[in-house]
C-alpha cells in the first residue's frame, strides 16, 4: 500500500515573476544616497521654479478635448479678449407698484480682469436687447454661442420662486456670453455692460 506522502505531487518552487525579462528590469542598490537624492530634488524643483517664473500660463491652441469633454473659456491668461473674469446676478427687486406699472430690475455684479466690481441693473428687457443686438452683430459662426434666453410670464412675474429661478437662467446666460473669450469682447456687451 503506498504512502500518502508519496501519493501527493511535490509543488513547484515558486518562480519570479520577471525571470524571463531582459533589458527592462532596473536592480536598485541596497543603499541610497540621501546627499544625492536631495541635490536631485532641489535641482528638479529649481528647473521647476524657474521655468514657472519665465513663462506665462499659455491657454490652450485649438479646440478643446473631445475625450475629456474640458470646456475651455480662455482662462483669462492668455487669448480670451473678455473683460469680465466672474458674473453673479446677486438678487433682483420690485420697482414701483403692481397697479402703477411696477417691473423688476435685477443687480448683476460682474468682476473685471483687474478685481473692479460693476453693478449693473437691468430689467429682463434689457436683456432682450443684447440678445437681439448680438444676433445681429455677431458673425453667423458665433451666434450659436449664446443660449436662448429664459421665457416670459406674465402671470408670474412677481412671485419669489419664478424670480429667484429667472434670476439663475439668466446668470447662466450673462456668464455664458460674458466670458466667451470672444463674445464677452465684442461692442454691443460692453456698451450693454456700461448703459
Amino acid at each position: 500500500m503506498p504512502s500518502p506522502r508519496s501519493s501527493i505531487a511535490p509543488s513547484p518552487s515558486p518562480s519570479h515573476p520577471f525571470r524571463n525579462t531582459t533589458g527592462l528590469l532596473v536592480v536598485i542598490p541596497d543603499k541610497i544616497d540621501v546627499e544625492e537624492e536631495s541635490r536631485f530634488y532641489d535641482e528638479l524643483c529649481d528647473v521647476h521654479a524657474r521655468a514657472s517664473r519665465n513663462s506665462l500660463p499659455r491657454s490652450p491652441h485649438g479646440p478643446p478635448s473631445v475625450f475629456s469633454r474640458d470646456i475651455w473659456l480662455g482662462d483669462n491668461s492668455g487669448e480670451s479678449s473678455a473683460f469680465a473674469r466672474d458674473v453673479k446676478i446677486s438678487g433682483w427687486t420690485n420697482v414701483g407698484d403692481e397697479l402703477g406699472g411696477a417691473y423688476v430690475v435685477y443687480d448683476c455684479v460682474i468682476r473685471t480682469k483687474e478685481g473692479t466690481v460693476i453693478h449693473a441693473h437691468k430689467r429682463y428687457s434689457a436683456f432682450v436687447e443684447l440678445y437681439q443686438a448680438l444676433r445681429r452683430s455677431l458673425p453667423l459662426h458665433q451666434q450659436h454661442f449664446v443660449p436662448s434666453l429664459p421665457p416670459k410670464s406674465p402671470f408670474s412675474r412677481y412671485r419669489p420662486a419664478f424670480l429667484d429661478r429667472r434670476r439663475r437662467q439668466l446668470q447662466y446666460w450673462l456668464s455664458t456670453v460674458l466670458l466667451h473669450p470672444e463674445i464677452g469682447a465684442c461692442q454691443a456687451v460692453r456698451f450693454w455692460v456700461m448703459d
